[in-house]
């Protein structure tokens, strides 16, 4: 099983038991010592937190200056909103965090490190302004993505979900930082959704972003933005966040490749579902009055 996941990976405490049961095998030669040390683990044993798992959702967001306005005003209220409704998303087993980017001509961690949701509930609104360097944006993702920055947490990692959201058209090289972040594992691996803002988004950057169509979403107004981005968040968050194992016809545990990918079609499914309520049927784009509300 890849390293990248750590999913066999045994934490401090755990080594710690198995060296003290070899030492005591080895010098605890009497039943009455003995029965006395099980006597203690099992106490020890009691009293141990049960192994607590994460999962990190990425918010990289869109401040260039055809943000700015409403357009950032109906961003910022919703985030507000938003954050409450994401705890408790995961499993009780699970911690789920949250890291934030804003990027326009320069690239900004809101959140100098990921931090559990529970801790992050005061939204620092965000200011517009500047081009879209996209492509700088996916390159200092993928730096983040690794087990010696952002994803460092010593418990076992659910893979992230990345959600990205703009309203324009990137303003430099995107193919050249998507192509590297796609050779990262964790995204490879992660539930990336996109959200685009407005009628000027080019959802076609979007679709490559999130590599599957149904999973790049287009907001007409501010109604639909604040629907769809609790929407997708939420949905997404408690996906990524919960056991997903499947079996083979032989029973064994299939590859990681496969949980994402099955993850990834439940994930489709209840957006399929959800953007429909929101948006209606599938009508004439060339009709639809877009950029109502802002």
């Amino acid at each position: 099983m890849p390293k990248w996941l750590d999913l066999n990976e045994v934490d401090d405490d755990e080594i710690l038991l198995k060296k003290n049961r070899m030492s005591r095998s080895l010098v605890l030669d009497t039943p009455e010592v003995s029965e006395v040390a099980d006597a203690a683990e099992e106490d020890f044993l009691d009293t141990m937190e049960p192994a607590k798992k994460s999962m990190t959702i990425f918010f990289m967001i869109d401040v260039s200056g055809s943000m700015k306005g409403t357009k950032i005003g109906s961003l910022n209220s919703t985030m507000e909103e938003l954050l409450p409704s994401l705890i408790g998303v995961g499993e009780a087993s699970t911690d789920v965090k949250i890291a934030i980017m804003k990027f326009s001509t320069d690239v900004e961690w809101v959140t100098p490190e990921p931090v559990k949701i529970e801790e992050y509930q005061y939204w620092n609104r965000l200011e517009a302004d500047g081009l879209t360097f996209m492509g700088d944006a996916f390159l200092e993702l993928s730096k983040k993505l690794s087990r010696s920055t952002f994803l460092s947490s010593p418990s076992l990692s659910f893979a992230p979900v990345i959600f990205l959201l703009s309203d324009g058209s990137p303003n430099d090289d995107w193919k050249k930082g998507l192509d590297t972040l796609k050779q990262n594992k964790w995204f490879q691996h992660g539930l990336k959704i996109a959200l685009g803002i407005g009628s000027k988004v080019n959802m076609d950057v979007l679709r490559a972003f999130t590599g599957n169509d149904e999973l790049a979403v287009q907001a007409k107004n501010a109604d639909q933005l604040r629907e769809l981005i609790k929407l997708l968040a939420v949905t997404s968050s408690q996906i990524g966040s919960r056991s997903l194992a499947l079996v083979d016809s032989n029973g064994r545990q299939s590859a990681e490749e496969a949980v994402a990918q099955a993850k990834q079609q439940v994930l489709v499914e209840e957006i399929r579902t959800g953007a429909k309520d929101i948006l209606g049927e599938a009508v004439d784009l060339g009709a639809v009055n877009y950029d109502e509300g802002w």
